[in-house]
């Protein structure tokens, strides 16, 4: 009898070595980070004929106990070719499983938050934009997309002005001015014990917006209220967080408005 009270613990070790073996045997061949240097990013898509683009990925969280798996659906087009869509397979440590579809329409980059509770996804649509910021957190049994960055993004707004700006577009200032996705926001770290996400806020580098072109504030944002917690300038969030970036941040110059 004293050997029987050792089948549980003996099950739960079973499940959790081949949860391991799984993990370490779990192929993550992506494609360099966009924004987050500690991200992993994927197409959004593939057509026939670079589907050696869109391989399945694992991406176990830190503690190696959650898993996030990279797949692809083929879609049939309506001229009969076809292309491979993006989709996530979310498994935790309990073995209950989610399905996600990331935000990106051209390019999407996952990142765990260190706690392991809760991971982002980075979406893109290409060229101008729109870019974007979802939040996800393990304990939500649906896995709804939580997006914090609203007031980062009318805070931009309001710093910079689409209609004030030089050069700007008269017929399509206004409906910038009122629309958030005209902000592109991007994720590049985690912060505050897993608490808040580091985010990099931009005017879409186009001349539509004249003078206010890629300008860029980089905000502390709450999880999951979205509030700002820090707002730093362009110079201070080169200072602070370029160890986070995948790229070499450029501190744009002064914006420019029309005269009085």
């Amino acid at each position: 009898m004293q050997n029987a009270r050792h089948i549980p613990n003996m099950k739960r070790l079973v499940v959790r070595t081949l949860f391991f073996l799984l993990f370490a045997s779990a192929p993550c061949m992506a494609e360099k980070p966009i924004w987050a240097k500690k991200g992993v990013s994927f197409p959004a898509s593939c057509f026939s004929d670079s589907v050696q683009d869109c391989p399945l990925l694992r991406i176990p969280s830190p503690d190696r106990h959650s898993l996030i798996e990279v797949r692809y659906r083929k879609l049939t087009l309506d001229n009969g070719d076809w292309l491979l869509t993006v989709h996530l397979q979310v498994i935790r440590g309990d073995g209950q499983r989610s399905e996600i579809e990331p935000p990106g329409d051209v390019d999407d980059e996952l990142l765990w938050s260190p706690d392991s509770k809760s991971f982002l996804i980075n979406g893109s649509g290409g060229g101008e934009g729109p870019d974007s910021v979802a939040v996800y957190r393990l304990s939500d049994p649906n896995l709804r997309p939580i997006v914090v960055t609203a007031a980062a993004q009318r805070d931009m707004l309001r710093s910079f002005p689409p209609c004030k700006a030089k050069g700007a577009d008269p017929q399509e200032c206004g409906s910038m001015a009122s629309d958030l996705e005209t902000v592109n926001v991007s994720a590049v770290d985690w912060t505050r014990r897993s608490s808040a996400v580091v985010v990099m806020a931009e005017m879409p580098c186009s001349s539509s917006v004249g003078g206010i072109m890629c300008q860029v504030l980089g905000y502390e944002l709450e999880v999951p209220s979205g509030k700002i917690v820090r707002r730093m300038e362009a110079k201070e969030f080169a200072k602070l967080w370029q160890h986070s970036m995948a790229w070499k941040f450029h501190i744009p110059g002064p914006p420019e408005y029309k005269n009085k």
